[in-house]
């Protein structure tokens, strides 16, 4: 029997819960357009997933659209917050990390496997699991599209600056492997912090301690994670990549799975 240990991570998400689509900042959620993209072809009966409960606006757009709509989170506060956002029975919410093996009864199922900004919230060492959990998920021929900011946050930017200035920049930022680890940065963390929106900035600091270590990618490192990705001999193939309008440095990727199911179940 395999033991799975906590992603302590989540207990991040557990301070903030609703809180993300009620009080906090507009610009980290979706826009319409954004929203349209993520949206383009798919019809009703369409079995997508989303992963990450945060982005409640793409999930009630799905569900308007009439597509079998899952939605999976590593926090349980999210889980359970969301679920009493959306009409009783609306669509299938699971506590799941990612970055593991897909849920049986989910494995190979999903046409549409959608996640938004999600990759930005993954270390160096989670980034190609987490791809490999939305390739397990997804039927033959499906498809990931996953938004990514590329390059840094204008609060990584601040936070480097002041961890330059008081010369602790190597205690919390690997410029090589482009990782941040705010659970490292002490009081530079506290003095570089930026408003989410109307969410107390205490709660902020704990939210942000708590996710650690965070990669940041050029479109490179994307096209490379995506091509290393592999489930039991299937892939990802990279077929498109298309800017977000209204959010600077941040493109859909959209990859489809290649290869055929063996059939096992491991």
């Amino acid at each position: 029997m395999t033991i799975q240990t906590e992603n302590t991570k989540a207990a991040a998400w557990d301070l903030i819960g609703s809180l993300f689509w009620e009080s906090g900042r507009t610009t980290a959620k979706p826009s319409d357009e954004e929203i349209g993209l993520f949206l383009d072809g798919i019809t009703a009966g369409d079995t997508c997933t989303v992963v990450g409960a945060s982005t409640k606006d793409l999930v009630e757009a799905l569900l308007d659209l009439g597509a079998e709509v899952t939605v999976v989170d590593f926090s349980q506060r999210m889980c359970d917050d969301l679920r009493a956002a959306l009409p009783e029975g609306s669509c299938r919410i699971q506590r799941h990390d990612i970055t593991r093996r897909a849920p049986l009864e989910l494995r190979g199922t999903q046409k549409f496997v959608l996640n938004d900004r999600l990759v930005n919230r993954f270390s160096e060492a989670e980034a190609r699991k987490g791809l490999e959990g939305m390739l397990d998920l997804l039927a033959d021929g499906g498809q990931v599209r996953a938004s990514i900011k590329l390059g840094l946050y204008p609060m990584d930017e601040r936070m480097i600056a002041n961890g330059r200035e008081r010369g602790t920049l190597e205690n919390f930022y690997d410029a090589d492997a482009k990782v941040i680890d705010f659970a490292a940065a002490g009081d530079v963390l506290t003095d570089s912090l930026l408003p989410h929106g109307d969410i107390d900035p205490e709660l902020l600091l704990q939210w942000y301690r708590g996710r650690g270590r965070e990669q940041r990618f050029d479109h490179e490192d994307v096209t490379a994670l995506l091509a290393a990705a592999d489930v039991e001999g299937r892939g990802l193939e990279l077929t498109r990549h298309t800017e977000f309008g209204q959010a600077p440095k941040t493109r859909m990727y959209t990859a489809t799975a290649t290869g055929v199911r063996s059939g096992r179940d491991a």
